[in-house]
């Protein structure tokens, strides 16, 4: 590669210098920081949900408002600010994610952690064997594969979770990756 080339994190294909992104696969060139804003894409692209099934988007917002966290609209859902300890704070992002095999809506809460690795890819698949809530998972947030940690939820058993509960605790085992990924920066 000569000097007038910079190679890409990502794929490592040698780009002129002026580009501002990757040729082979768009990433950002030069950029060391992961994307804080990935999070505004993980609902994913929007599917609305079944005629039939029209109480959806009552029930995500009837979830939202009584969880008792900040909450906001947020692309396809809503956001969830949940506060954590040592003035931490972690978005879960609460949405339609369209219907399971039997056809019935599922509802899609999704914390962001940080830019996903091979290292790291074992230990938490070692980990989901032992989770009872929430699972941790690699989605594609704005062209980067990010470790994320998501809970489905059937719409008509919403009425017998704790959502409070469940949100706190995917936000804490998603900040407690983040925390350690990012070596203690608070992004997500």
């Amino acid at each position: 590669m000569s000097s007038s080339t910079i190679a890409c994190a990502r794929c490592t294909l040698g780009n002129h210098y002026s580009n501002r992104f990757c040729v082979g696969c768009g990433l950002p060139l030069g950029a060391t920081a992961p994307d804080a804003e990935a999070g505004l894409d993980a609902l994913g692209p929007y599917e609305a949900p079944e005629p039939a099934d029209a109480d959806a988007s009552r029930l995500i917002q009837e979830i939202a408002q009584r969880c008792g966290f900040e909450a906001s609209p947020s692309s396809h859902g809503w956001r969830l600010t949940v506060p954590l300890q040592l003035d931490r704070r972690q978005a879960v992002y609460l949405g339609y994610a369209g219907t399971d095999p039997e056809g019935r809506s599922i509802l899609s809460l999704v914390s962001v952690c940080g830019p996903a690795n091979d290292r790291d890819t074992r230990i938490l698949l070692k980990l989901n064997a032992r989770s009872v809530e929430g699972h941790f998972a690699i989605k594609v947030l704005r062209g980067e594969e990010y470790f994320v940690v998501t809970e489905n939820i059937a719409c008509g058993s919403t009425g017998q979770i704790d959502a409070t509960g469940l949100v706190r605790r995917i936000a804490e085992a998603a900040d407690g990756l983040e925390d350690r990924l990012s070596r203690g920066l608070d992004l997500y």
